[in-house]
Protein backbone atom coordinates (compact mmCIF):
# COMPACT_ATOMS: atom_id res chain seq x y z
CA UNK A 1 0.00 0.00 0.00
CA UNK A 2 2.77 2.38 0.93
CA UNK A 3 4.71 1.51 -2.20
CA UNK A 4 1.72 2.16 -4.45
CA UNK A 5 1.12 5.56 -2.88
CA UNK A 6 4.77 6.44 -3.29
CA UNK A 7 4.75 5.54 -6.98
CA UNK A 8 1.62 7.62 -7.58
CA UNK A 9 3.21 10.60 -5.84
CA UNK A 10 6.36 10.25 -7.92
CA UNK A 11 4.28 10.18 -11.10
CA UNK A 12 2.65 13.46 -10.10
CA UNK A 13 6.01 15.05 -9.37
CA UNK A 14 7.38 13.93 -12.70
CA UNK A 15 4.33 15.21 -14.58
CA UNK A 16 4.57 18.60 -12.89
CA UNK A 17 8.27 18.79 -13.59
CA UNK A 18 7.59 18.44 -17.32
CA UNK A 19 4.76 21.06 -17.34
CA UNK A 20 5.48 24.10 -19.57
CA UNK A 21 4.30 27.25 -17.74
CA UNK A 22 5.47 29.75 -20.39
CA UNK A 23 2.01 30.06 -21.96
CA UNK A 24 0.44 30.78 -18.60
CA UNK A 25 3.08 33.35 -17.77
CA UNK A 26 2.62 35.00 -21.17
CA UNK A 27 -1.14 35.19 -20.70
CA UNK A 28 -0.67 36.62 -17.22
CA UNK A 29 1.72 39.23 -18.61
CA UNK A 30 -0.77 40.19 -21.34
CA UNK A 31 -3.58 40.44 -18.80
CA UNK A 32 -1.49 42.67 -16.55
CA UNK A 33 -0.41 44.88 -19.47
CA UNK A 34 -4.01 45.18 -20.65
CA UNK A 35 -5.16 46.15 -17.17
CA UNK A 36 -2.40 48.73 -16.79
CA UNK A 37 -3.21 50.16 -20.25
CA UNK A 38 -6.92 50.37 -19.40
CA UNK A 39 -6.23 52.14 -16.11
CA UNK A 40 -3.80 54.51 -17.84
CA UNK A 41 -6.30 55.28 -20.61
CA UNK A 42 -9.02 55.98 -18.06
CA UNK A 43 -6.74 58.33 -16.12
CA UNK A 44 -5.71 60.15 -19.31
CA UNK A 45 -9.34 60.49 -20.37
CA UNK A 46 -10.25 61.89 -16.97
CA UNK A 47 -7.33 64.31 -17.11
CA UNK A 48 -8.22 65.44 -20.64
CA UNK A 49 -11.85 66.02 -19.67
CA UNK A 50 -10.70 68.07 -16.69
CA UNK A 51 -8.62 70.46 -18.79
CA UNK A 52 -11.24 70.67 -21.52
CA UNK A 53 -13.79 71.69 -18.89
CA UNK A 54 -11.39 74.31 -17.56
CA UNK A 55 -11.01 75.75 -21.06
CA UNK A 56 -14.73 75.70 -21.70
CA UNK A 57 -15.42 77.54 -18.44
CA UNK A 58 -12.64 80.05 -19.08
CA UNK A 59 -13.66 80.82 -22.68
CA UNK A 60 -17.40 80.40 -23.25
CA UNK A 61 -18.74 83.14 -20.98
CA UNK A 62 -16.09 85.78 -21.74
CA UNK A 63 -16.29 85.16 -25.50
CA UNK A 64 -20.07 85.54 -25.43
CA UNK A 65 -19.72 88.82 -23.51
CA UNK A 66 -17.09 90.13 -25.93
CA UNK A 67 -19.24 89.27 -28.95
CA UNK A 68 -22.27 90.88 -27.34
CA UNK A 69 -20.28 94.09 -26.92
CA UNK A 70 -19.10 93.88 -30.57
CA UNK A 71 -16.65 96.67 -31.27
CA UNK A 72 -13.36 97.37 -33.03
CA UNK A 73 -11.40 95.53 -30.35
CA UNK A 74 -13.66 92.47 -30.09
CA UNK A 75 -11.61 90.00 -32.11
CA UNK A 76 -8.21 91.23 -30.83
CA UNK A 77 -9.59 90.75 -27.30
CA UNK A 78 -10.89 87.26 -28.15
CA UNK A 79 -7.55 86.26 -29.65
CA UNK A 80 -5.74 87.53 -26.56
CA UNK A 81 -8.12 85.64 -24.27
CA UNK A 82 -7.77 82.45 -26.30
CA UNK A 83 -3.98 82.66 -26.31
CA UNK A 84 -3.78 83.28 -22.55
CA UNK A 85 -6.18 80.53 -21.52
CA UNK A 86 -4.73 78.03 -24.00
CA UNK A 87 -1.17 78.61 -22.81
CA UNK A 88 -2.27 78.20 -19.19
CA UNK A 89 -4.18 74.98 -19.88
CA UNK A 90 -1.45 73.46 -22.07
CA UNK A 91 1.18 74.24 -19.44
CA UNK A 92 -0.80 72.53 -16.68
CA UNK A 93 -1.72 69.61 -18.93
CA UNK A 94 1.91 69.13 -19.94
CA UNK A 95 3.02 68.90 -16.31
CA UNK A 96 0.24 66.41 -15.55
CA UNK A 97 1.18 64.24 -18.56
CA UNK A 98 4.81 64.06 -17.44
CA UNK A 99 3.79 61.57 -14.75
CA UNK A 100 2.69 59.10 -17.43
CA UNK A 101 5.07 56.83 -19.30
CA UNK A 102 4.45 58.23 -22.79
CA UNK A 103 6.70 59.02 -25.71
CA UNK A 104 7.20 62.63 -26.79
CA UNK A 105 5.16 62.23 -29.97
CA UNK A 106 2.08 61.06 -28.07
CA UNK A 107 2.44 63.87 -25.55
CA UNK A 108 2.75 66.49 -28.29
CA UNK A 109 -0.31 65.07 -30.02
CA UNK A 110 -2.40 65.35 -26.86
CA UNK A 111 -1.23 68.91 -26.23
CA UNK A 112 -2.05 69.88 -29.81
CA UNK A 113 -5.48 68.30 -29.42
CA UNK A 114 -6.13 70.47 -26.35
CA UNK A 115 -5.15 73.58 -28.33
CA UNK A 116 -7.59 72.58 -31.08
CA UNK A 117 -10.29 72.07 -28.46
CA UNK A 118 -9.78 75.63 -27.19
CA UNK A 119 -10.20 77.06 -30.70
CA UNK A 120 -13.26 74.87 -31.12
CA UNK A 121 -14.87 76.36 -28.02
CA UNK A 122 -14.46 79.89 -29.39
CA UNK A 123 -15.66 78.93 -32.86
CA UNK A 124 -18.73 77.13 -31.51
CA UNK A 125 -19.67 80.08 -29.29
CA UNK A 126 -19.28 82.47 -32.23
CA UNK A 127 -21.49 80.27 -34.40
CA UNK A 128 -24.15 80.24 -31.68
CA UNK A 129 -24.09 84.03 -31.47
CA UNK A 130 -24.15 84.41 -35.25
CA UNK A 131 -27.26 82.22 -35.39
CA UNK A 132 -29.17 84.82 -33.33
CA UNK A 133 -27.55 87.92 -34.79
CA UNK A 134 -30.86 89.50 -35.84
CA UNK A 135 -32.17 89.38 -32.27
CA UNK A 136 -28.91 90.86 -31.02
CA UNK A 137 -29.04 93.64 -33.60
CA UNK A 138 -32.60 94.61 -32.72
CA UNK A 139 -31.83 94.58 -29.01
CA UNK A 140 -28.82 96.82 -29.54
CA UNK A 141 -30.79 99.22 -31.72
CA UNK A 142 -33.65 99.41 -29.22
CA UNK A 143 -31.25 100.15 -26.37
CA UNK A 144 -29.26 102.84 -28.17
CA UNK A 145 -32.30 104.46 -29.75
CA UNK A 146 -34.43 104.59 -26.62
CA UNK A 147 -31.68 105.51 -24.13
CA UNK A 148 -29.30 108.45 -24.01
CA UNK A 149 -25.55 108.36 -23.33
CA UNK A 150 -26.28 108.14 -19.59
CA UNK A 151 -28.51 105.08 -20.14
CA UNK A 152 -31.57 107.13 -19.26
CA UNK A 153 -34.82 106.74 -21.25
CA UNK A 154 -35.13 109.33 -24.01
CA UNK A 155 -38.02 111.77 -23.84
CA UNK A 156 -38.95 112.94 -27.33
CA UNK A 157 -39.48 116.65 -26.75
CA UNK A 158 -38.88 117.78 -30.31
CA UNK A 159 -35.30 118.89 -29.77
CA UNK A 160 -33.72 115.50 -30.45
CA UNK A 161 -32.17 114.75 -33.83
CA UNK A 162 -33.99 111.51 -34.54
CA UNK A 163 -32.25 111.04 -37.87
CA UNK A 164 -28.80 111.21 -36.26
CA UNK A 165 -29.85 108.96 -33.38
CA UNK A 166 -31.29 106.43 -35.82
CA UNK A 167 -28.11 106.39 -37.89
CA UNK A 168 -25.95 105.98 -34.79
CA UNK A 169 -28.04 103.06 -33.52
CA UNK A 170 -28.09 101.41 -36.94
CA UNK A 171 -24.33 101.75 -37.39
CA UNK A 172 -23.78 100.11 -34.02
CA UNK A 173 -26.08 97.26 -35.02
CA UNK A 174 -24.21 96.97 -38.31
CA UNK A 175 -20.98 96.68 -36.34
CA UNK A 176 -22.45 93.69 -34.53
CA UNK A 177 -23.36 92.10 -37.86
CA UNK A 178 -19.86 92.60 -39.26
CA UNK A 179 -18.19 91.19 -36.14
CA UNK A 180 -20.27 88.02 -36.29
CA UNK A 181 -20.03 87.55 -40.05
CA UNK A 182 -16.76 85.62 -39.81
CA UNK A 183 -14.42 83.88 -37.39
CA UNK A 184 -11.21 85.89 -37.06
CA UNK A 185 -8.85 83.89 -34.88
CA UNK A 186 -5.90 84.21 -37.25
CA UNK A 187 -5.73 88.03 -37.27
CA UNK A 188 -6.26 88.34 -41.02
CA UNK A 189 -7.63 91.61 -42.39
CA UNK A 190 -10.90 91.72 -44.32
CA UNK A 191 -13.28 94.28 -45.84
CA UNK A 192 -16.51 92.99 -44.34
CA UNK A 193 -17.31 96.00 -42.17
CA UNK A 194 -16.36 98.50 -44.87
CA UNK A 195 -18.40 96.66 -47.49
CA UNK A 196 -21.48 96.52 -45.27
CA UNK A 197 -21.20 100.20 -44.35
CA UNK A 198 -20.79 101.36 -47.95
CA UNK A 199 -23.57 99.25 -49.40
CA UNK A 200 -26.13 99.22 -46.58
CA UNK A 201 -25.69 102.63 -44.94
CA UNK A 202 -23.74 105.01 -47.16
CA UNK A 203 -25.22 103.82 -50.44
CA UNK A 204 -25.42 107.19 -52.13
CA UNK A 205 -24.30 107.64 -55.73
CA UNK A 206 -20.55 107.47 -56.02
CA UNK A 207 -20.08 105.89 -52.61
CA UNK A 208 -18.56 102.72 -54.04
CA UNK A 209 -15.11 104.12 -54.65
CA UNK A 210 -12.95 101.50 -52.95
CA UNK A 211 -11.37 99.42 -55.70
CA UNK A 212 -11.14 96.42 -53.39
CA UNK A 213 -14.93 96.26 -53.32
CA UNK A 214 -16.92 94.97 -56.28
CA UNK A 215 -18.70 97.88 -57.96
CA UNK A 216 -21.83 95.98 -59.01
CA UNK A 217 -23.24 94.55 -55.78
CA UNK A 218 -20.62 93.16 -53.40
CA UNK A 219 -23.35 91.62 -51.28
CA UNK A 220 -24.76 89.56 -54.16
CA UNK A 221 -22.33 86.80 -53.30
CA UNK A 222 -21.98 83.78 -51.06
CA UNK A 223 -18.35 84.53 -50.17
CA UNK A 224 -16.33 87.40 -48.72
CA UNK A 225 -13.10 88.63 -50.23
CA UNK A 226 -10.04 87.39 -48.31
CA UNK A 227 -12.21 85.24 -46.01
CA UNK A 228 -12.17 81.46 -46.18
CA UNK A 229 -15.61 79.85 -46.60
CA UNK A 230 -14.80 77.70 -43.56
CA UNK A 231 -14.48 80.88 -41.47
CA UNK A 232 -17.60 82.54 -42.90
CA UNK A 233 -20.63 82.47 -40.61
CA UNK A 234 -22.88 84.96 -42.41
CA UNK A 235 -22.47 85.34 -46.16
CA UNK A 236 -22.76 88.70 -47.98
CA UNK A 237 -26.18 87.87 -49.40
CA UNK A 238 -27.38 86.75 -45.96
CA UNK A 239 -26.14 90.04 -44.47
CA UNK A 240 -28.16 91.96 -47.04
CA UNK A 241 -31.29 89.99 -46.22
CA UNK A 242 -30.75 90.34 -42.47
CA UNK A 243 -30.25 94.09 -42.77
CA UNK A 244 -33.44 94.48 -44.77
CA UNK A 245 -35.35 92.53 -42.13
CA UNK A 246 -33.67 94.46 -39.33
CA UNK A 247 -34.67 97.83 -40.78
CA UNK A 248 -38.20 96.65 -41.40
CA UNK A 249 -38.64 95.40 -37.83
CA UNK A 250 -37.16 98.51 -36.21
CA UNK A 251 -38.83 101.12 -38.41
CA UNK A 252 -41.92 101.26 -36.21
CA UNK A 253 -39.80 102.38 -33.25
CA UNK A 254 -38.45 105.28 -35.30
CA UNK A 255 -41.92 106.19 -36.56
CA UNK A 256 -43.24 106.31 -33.01
CA UNK A 257 -40.45 108.68 -31.96
CA UNK A 258 -41.15 110.99 -34.89
CA UNK A 259 -44.85 110.98 -34.04
CA UNK A 260 -44.06 111.84 -30.41
CA UNK A 261 -42.18 114.94 -31.55
CA UNK A 262 -45.02 116.16 -33.75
Amino acid sequence: MFCTDQITFLDVVIQQANWDSSKVREKLRRDIDAHVAAVCAAKLSELTNLYEKKLNDALSGPVEALLDGAGDDTWPAIRKLLRRETESAVSGFSVALSSFDMDEQTTDKMLASLEDYARGVVELKTKEEAARVLIRMKDRFATLFSQDSDSMPRVWTGKEDIRAITKMARLSSLKLLSVLAAIRLDDEADNIEKTLAVVLVDNRSGALTNKSITLDDPLASSTWEEVSPSKTLITPVQCKSLWRQFKSETEYTVTQAIAAQA
